[in-house]
């Protein structure tokens, strides 16, 4: 795990060192997101998470491409009705099972915009890094609290509608978000996000 969060750093000042020696614009992204549990996730924590925001700081290095760094947070809840589990050791607990499930993803990301200069502009993104989870499993009042820290990456696609001053924009748009996790038994945390926001400059 620390030789990963050093990759992950060193790639990021990477970025920032290529960002500035680029003539470009930069802007921050941050936007509203609701995100649904996908594949064997949705089969543990079904309930949709309306908990969550992504945000992003990217530099144009060109009229289409910008690339720098993005971030989010999204809080999962379930509680399932009290049932009967089963050990391993032989034992049998009559529980209410409760999941709460955070992450934070850090990525690297790379933003496509296909038509930088139209009324309605369609992008393309991907962000690749890594990703802070906090587990918590309660059985009843007894419960498996975790951190952990893992692989990430998230596909977005969406639209940016310019305000009239052309330099800040609404967005909306859906991502998936690909985040492998293994414990009990959870195999992953991916989920669809959608999400809606706004785009600002920081400086030119």
């Amino acid at each position: 795990m620390k030789n990963s969060r050093i990759i992950f750093c060193i790639l990021f000042i990477a970025l920032f060192s290529f960002a500035e020696a680029q003539k470009g614009e930069t802007k921050f992204s941050i936007g509203y997101n609701v995100a649904l549990p996908m594949n064997d996730f949705k089969n543990f924590v079904s309930s949709t998470s309306y908990r969550g925001f992504n945000a992003s700081v990217l530099h144009g290095i060109s009229d289409k491409v910008s690339v720098g760094l993005a971030t989010g947070f999204q809080d999962y809840y379930q509680k399932n009705s009290r049932q009967l589990y089963h050990f391993s050791d032989g034992s049998d607990v009559s529980a209410v099972v409760t999941y709460t499930i955070q992450t934070i993803p850090i990525l690297a990301e790379v933003k496509y915009n296909f038509s930088p200069a139209a009324t309605v502009q369609p992008y393309a993104s991907i962000g690749i890094g890594g990703n802070m989870i906090a587990y918590n499993q309660m059985f009843g009042e007894f419960g498996d609290q975790q951190s952990k820290f893992g692989f990430a990456a998230r596909p977005e696609a969406g639209l940016l509608i310019p305000f009239k001053n052309k330099v800040s924009g609404f967005s909306i748009g859906a991502s998936y978000s690909i985040m492998p996790f293994k414990e009990g038994d959870f195999k992953n945390l991916n989920s669809l996000g959608i999400h809606a926001g706004i785009t600002v400059p920081l400086r030119k």
